[in-house]
């Protein structure tokens, strides 16, 4: 990777979103090692209840939830508190706001509102990020990298949830309103390991103004015949 990054200087909290799968902390990866950029993480390993929540959603919701919110906020507070001079941009896998997803979908009534209550008090404290980038992909195409990374704890991960889950993220970012959003379909991409798909992703990133916007881009094989015909014409 060659190319010199920069982002603008409005961008200085970046949030990488999207289900299970995607490929968000893959990303926050790449953007931290381009731009010297400090990464928040979503502790997602240390969540001593995420290998029963798949196995038994009913029985281990409420802990799994209060557990991933606690954290977060621990974390987004670290963030604001050190406040880190040596990098001007951070990278986050997640943002706060997504959490209600997971509370909608697994929490019954009364704990929901337990849990709302909590995270409503919370949310007050932290800063809104001044850019979202929304990772899009089919549940196929997301059981599929489930699958390839081999996760213990995702062995029980039920294809159906993963579907209700894409639903409801899409649903949730299709009214998000809080801050500048960048939606990007990754089916047909893999910027990981294509260089391309990765510079094209800075692109939209470094271009967004405000609003929303949704990146549809071309995967290697279209663009591989595409790059043929314009060297046969």
């Amino acid at each position: 990777m060659a190319k010199e990054l920069k982002f603008p200087s409005h961008i200085n909290y970046l949030c990488i979103e999207g289900v299970i799968g995607v490929g968000k902390t893959s990303l926050c990866g790449l953007l931290g090692q381009q731009l010297g950029a400090r990464l928040v993480l979503e502790e997602v390993e240390e969540n001593p209840f995420l290998s029963n929540f798949y196995a038994n959603r009913r029985s281990y919701a409420f802990q799994t939830q209060l557990w991933f919110l606690l954290s977060r906020h621990r974390q987004l507070s670290e963030m604001i508190a050190q406040q880190d001079l040596f990098h001007s941009v951070t990278v986050s896998d997640y943002t706060f706001g997504k959490d209600r997803i997971f509370a909608g979908m697994n929490l019954l009534d009364d704990e929901l509102a337990l849990y709302g209550n909590i995270s409503q008090m919370l949310q007050t404290t932290l800063p809104q990020p001044d850019l979202v980038v929304y990772l899009q992909a089919s549940t196929d195409m997301l059981l599929k990298r489930i699958e390839k990374r081999g996760r213990s704890y995702e062995a029980d991960i039920d294809a159906a949830y993963i579907d209700d889950l894409n639903k409801a993220y899409n649903s949730f970012f299709h009214c998000y309103d809080a801050s500048p959003l960048l939606v990007i379909n990754t089916n047909e991409i893999d910027f990981v390991d294509d260089t391309r798909d990765f510079f094209e992703i800075i692109e939209q990133i470094v271009n967004m103004e405000g609003g929303t916007s949704i990146y549809n881009p071309m995967g290697a094989r279209d663009r591989m015949i595409i790059e043929e015909l314009e060297k046969n014409t």
